[in-house]
């Protein structure tokens, strides 16, 4: 039976309206906390230094900040440079030395007199609150999740430091008889002054808690 107008002009409605309800998105909630901010939400963006008098940009891309050359030091006294060497002697009949341009380092330009350069770091720095530690790349990590237990090493090459409620101490050995640094740029986590040897402690690192060892009645050691 065909349908009459009315009928079709309310199907045509029907449709209509569900191909709308189909075509709208979804509705986005508001952006997550530190959505906008790298640091969060271990640490606060760093603030620019407020010493900057001027800004340039060399060929590649890298900001230079340019920073009174008395503010390196706290009174403001500046050690003077020790002369300049004299010109090497330049073989007879070889070509002088390149310029920097000529050699194809980039070079940006100059900031003003009495000022020295220092890189503005590419990524962002931050500062972190208490619970996180620093990483490789400016942000904050927690310190659950970076630190070293008992006995293990820690480095800030590897931004890594001693879980809470642990020190740091020398990594030592004896090599013979002498006390002697394992891995100078490291450092172990222990409970030194506890009262027990614990684990990577001995009387070289922790002498409060490990006593020297010495040869025994058998030719072996107490």
């Amino acid at each position: 039976m065909p349908m009459n107008a009315p009928a079709l002009l309310l199907c045509s409605l029907l449709l209509l309206s569900m191909g709308c309800a189909a075509s709208e998105p979804a509705p986005v909630g508001p952006p997550g906390p530190g959505a906008d901010d790298p640091c969060a939400p271990g640490g606060t963006l760093r603030p620019p230094r407020r010493d900057i008098v001027a800004t340039t940009v060399t060929p590649d891309g890298q900001v230079v900040d340019w920073i009174p050359i008395t503010s390196q030091t706290p009174d403001g006294k500046v050690a003077s440079p020790p002369p300049p060497p004299p010109p090497a002697a330049t073989p007879e009949g070889a070509a002088p030395a390149p310029s920097p341009t000529e050699a194809g380092l980039q070079l940006g330009p100059r900031g003003p007199a009495g000022t020295v350069p220092v890189l503005r770091p590419r990524r962002p720095q931050c500062d972190c609150l208490p619970g996180y530690v620093q990483q490789a790349d400016g942000s904050c990590a927690e310190l659950a999740s970076r630190c070293s237990g008992e006995g293990a090493m820690a480095s800030g090459k590897s931004f890594t430091v001693c879980c809470p409620g642990l020190a740091p101490i020398p990594a030592m050995d004896r090599a013979d008889g002498q006390c002697v640094v394992t891995a100078p740029d490291a450092h172990l986590c222990a409970k030194c002054g506890d009262g027990t040897c614990g684990a990577g402690e001995n009387d070289c690192n922790c002498p409060s808690d490990c006593h020297a060892t010495g040869p025994g009645p058998g030719g072996g050691t107490d």
